[in-house]
């Protein structure tokens, strides 16, 4: 939703000049609503993207499971490096356990179209020389991005050393990293949007919904009294109204 503040022009296109000898505005708030049918419930392709729309990943790293122990000294204390798209992002480090939980929510990097590669994950042991890494698991970003938008889902995944072995813990479980993971969208401001029309994409229904703030600096239209004024917004044929105000040059509805 973005505010939009405009000059108001008379039938001749020049601009009205106030009571108060400026120039007359209005401003009001305007936003796009999306709605679709059932047949988008699963998608099998990645939604189609419209135009200056980005869109982020929201991963919550929750938890890691059967880890190994990767130094003499005391066990495991663990810690995860989320990456995609050039980015990085840390969980917390979790001290004395194979088993962490983080619950720690790593919003990615919002994106113009969808990145290429994967989101990988790597979980490291935090000691005092540095880190040792554990493994890592990976989500390729075609499959994060076909997600349906704003359902979250969870995600087990098992993890791989660098050779590509799973790695077994040490109770000798497979090692696991369990995630949830959201697409969320968002399309800015229409001063930034592009002129050409967004794409759509099947069973999509779309509404502007606008919200009428104020107007400013007014002018004298009779000799008796105020203005009284109101609006009235037309598309496509149809009429939508505004509240009258009583007497003033700067109404708020």
């Amino acid at each position: 939703e973005s505010e939009v503040t405009l000059e108001l022009v008379d039938g001749e296109g020049k601009a009205v000049i106030g009571e108060d000898g400026q120039g007359a505005e209005v401003v009001f708030r305007v936003g796009v609503e999306r709605s679709f049918g059932a047949a988008l419930d699963c998608l099998d392709e990645e939604e189609a993207w419209v135009a200056n729309e980005r869109r982020r990943v929201v991963v919550t790293v929750v938890s890691a499971s059967h880890l190994p122990k990767k130094d003499m000294m005391g066990s495991c204390d663990p810690f995860a490096c989320v990456r995609m798209d050039g980015k990085e992002f840390k969980t917390k480090v979790v001290k004395g356990t194979y088993d962490p939980e983080w619950n720690q929510v790593l919003p990615m990097g919002w994106a113009g179209k969808s990145p290429e590669g994967s989101m990988r994950i790597t979980l490291y042991d935090d000691d005092l020389t540095g880190k040792d890494e554990i493994g890592s698991a990976e989500l390729e970003c075609s499959v994060l991005f076909r997600q349906r938008m704003d359902e979250e889902r969870e995600v087990v995944l098992g993890v791989n050393d660098k050779k590509g072995a799973p790695v077994v813990g040490k109770d000798k479980g497979m090692s696991e990293v369990k995630l949830r993971v959201r697409l969320e969208s968002r399309v800015l401001g229409i001063q930034a949007a592009q002129e050409e029309q967004e794409a759509w994409v099947p069973n999509e229904k779309r509404r502007i919904v606008a919200t009428l703030l104020r107007a400013m600096h007014l002018p004298k239209k009779d000799m008796l009294g105020k203005v009284d004024p109101l609006v009235v917004f037309e598309q496509q044929g149809k009429e939508f109204k505004s509240s009258v105000k009583k007497s003033t040059y700067d109404p708020e509805w």
